[in-house]
């Protein structure tokens, strides 16, 4: 009775070792068919999209946009990222997903040509952008402290924040003149003359001068044959 029960248990344990043994055949051997359908993902960021579908081919997958996004890094239509990551597996015949780039996001430029600087700046920063260089150069025509000239050119489309030059009037150019010889000549006199080319008079002083008419011009500086500009101020020492 002992030997049969024995042989029974040892009938059902290798029964069990059979069973065990089948059950993991059959899973290494789906284990290896499924691996056998999957492919890696390749790695699509930085690729056009034309790159991307020959290299997806190539594995036998397919390409899907799933979106586009502004990107001041990756060029336009590039691909910014993608699903599944690099080197995971996949089936074939599954799709992956790929966000693209639209590029740089632009920014219209403001017309500033007339407007003051501190009117310029306000502007510039509502959208985004910066005042960069700025230039100067006379006028005779648009006021001082006034834009004349924009680099970028109004409403031109650029990337995010970038800088605009710009060029502003310093005024109408001072003429210049060489001071003429005032000395013995009567200071109304050189008062008229002296406007009628913008140069203005400036502090008198009066010295006792016996022989001399009242007003005449005893000593002048700028001294005669100097260089001097519009707006300047003459000073005089003049008989009294």
């Amino acid at each position: 009775m002992q030997k049969r029960i024995l042989s029974f248990f040892r009938l059902l344990f290798l029964a069990l070792i059979l069973v065990t043994a089948g059950f993991l055949s059959c899973l290494t051997a789906m284990r290896f068919a499924i691996r056998g359908s999957e492919v890696a993902v390749p790695n699509l960021i930085g690729r056009s999209l034309q790159e991307a579908n020959l290299q997806l081919n190539a594995v036998e997958l397919r390409l899907k946009v799933d979106g586009r996004r502004f990107d001041d890094k990756t060029p336009r239509e590039r691909i910014i990222s993608q699903l599944p990551s690099p080197d995971s597996r996949l089936k074939r015949n599954r799709s992956v997903k790929v966000l693209v780039s639209q590029g740089a996001k632009k920014i219209l430029v403001p017309d500033l040509r007339g407007e003051s600087l501190r009117i310029s700046q306000i502007a510039l920063l509502r959208r985004g952008l910066s005042l960069g260089l700025v230039s100067s150069v006379s006028s005779d025509s648009a006021e001082k402290d006034r834009i004349i000239a924009q680099d970028p050119i109004s409403e031109s489309q650029l990337a995010q924040t970038p800088l605009v030059n710009v060029l502003v009037s310093s005024g109408r150019k001072s003429q210049e003149y060489l001071m003429p010889e005032l000395v013995g000549r009567n200071i109304e006199d050189v008062n008229r003359a002296l406007q009628g080319v913008g140069v203005r008079l400036g502090r008198l002083s009066y010295q006792g001068a016996p022989g001399l008419v009242r007003g005449t011009v005893l000593q002048q500086f700028p001294p005669a044959g100097q260089k001097i500009a519009e707006g300047v101020r003459v000073d005089m020492e003049v008989s009294r």
